[in-house]
């Protein structure tokens, strides 16, 4: 009896331990410096436009406010990406709420008896009652392996982040993988763990093959800038700058525009802004064609133009009355 006693009493500890093991190495995968969750789900009977259409109502019913929607469909490549901010939350009482509100991308491989799923480009706004600004963090600072777990246990602050993104990301898999029904005969999460030498290794730079209608020349007095080396500080100023949209062939022009900043779509840069739907613009511009993202201080004048990117139209997505344009970053140019 005495046994039984000891058992019963240390049951918890037992239970929590398991849960825990969970959210302990491993379970945050990183790919190229990057933490990426991966969700394969194998649909044996569908063709790549049947997982196509299957996925896409899905995430346009799993994504659909202003906060999370889908930005980026290609059917013909059988892609899709969407973008969301949710808050998780870490504790609620009647007192007291302790939450972060975070911000994802989602990107949709679609094949034939196959969709591949990743949830990555995590960040956190968490906000304390010790300051009026939220604390910010990326994932890949904060809830990997080196950053959350210490000496075998989670973390008290990092961990309780780590622990609700794996929830997160679980139940994001599980809704999809539900949405193809029986058809889904087999699943399979994708953990890889590459090594230190894999994910700092040096990555040979490559130039951009030339666009057409694009810019080889720069602007006199601008300086050409990689896409993905624009430093945090200049975006930030992007949306308190004035910006006019520029066709490269023609004379379609665009000044009532919303920015809605630069991200990272299937390995490429991307820049997205939001316009009328009936504008001139959305509806003359085609996929490929060339345009001109120019940023200026305000008011906007040409003299004050401080920025300039070029993009290759990638794509139109719906947002209310507006459209967001979606392109591809080829060229930048700054002054």
């Amino acid at each position: 009896m005495k046994h039984l006693f000891l058992l019963l009493a240390f049951l918890p500890f037992f239970l929590s331990a398991q849960e825990d093991a969970k959210y302990l190495e491993g379970a945050v995968p990183v790919e190229n410096g990057k933490v990426v969750f991966t969700k394969e789900i194998q649909i044996p009977s569908l063709s790549q436009n049947e997982v196509y259409e299957t996925a896409l109502k899905w995430a346009e019913e799993r994504f659909n406010n202003e906060d999370c929607r889908v930005v980026y469909q290609n059917r013909d490549k059988g892609e899709m990406a969407a973008t969301g901010k949710e808050y998780i939350i870490f504790s609620s009482t009647a007192l007291s709420l302790d939450r972060s509100k975070m911000s994802y991308q989602v990107l949709i491989y679609c094949q034939d008896q196959l969709c591949t799923i990743k949830l990555t480009n995590i960040r956190y706004d968490y906000d304390v009652a010790y300051q009026r600004e939220p604390e910010k963090y990326i994932a890949e600072e904060w809830i990997t392996d080196e950053n959350s777990i210490r000496k075998g246990k989670l973390n008290r602050i990092s961990g309780k982040f780590r622990r609700k993104t794996i929830d997160f990301a679980d139940e994001l898999f599980t809704g999809a993988m539900n949405a193809f029904g029986q058809q889904a005969m087999q699943t399979q999460a994708v953990t890889p763990t590459p090594s230190k030498e894999a994910e700092t290794a040096p990555v040979k730079e490559t130039k951009p093959a030339a666009q057409s209608g694009a810019i080889q020349n720069g602007p006199e007095g601008f300086t050409r800038m990689d896409a993905g080396n624009i430093p945090n500080t200049l975006k930030q100023l992007l949306p308190n700058s004035d910006m006019r949209i520029k066709m490269a062939d023609n004379n379609l022009n665009e000044s009532k525009a919303e920015w809605k900043g630069i991200s990272t779509l299937f390995g490429k840069e991307i820049a997205s802004f939001s316009a009328d739907a009936n504008s001139a613009f959305c509806k003359g511009v085609k996929e490929g064609e060339i345009y001109t993202i120019q940023f200026s201080k305000k008011p906007f004048s040409q003299d004050a133009v401080w920025m300039i990117l070029e993009c290759k139209m990638q794509g139109l997505t719906p947002d209310g009355n507006n459209q967001t344009v979606i392109g591809e970053i080829v060229n930048v140019w700054i002054k």
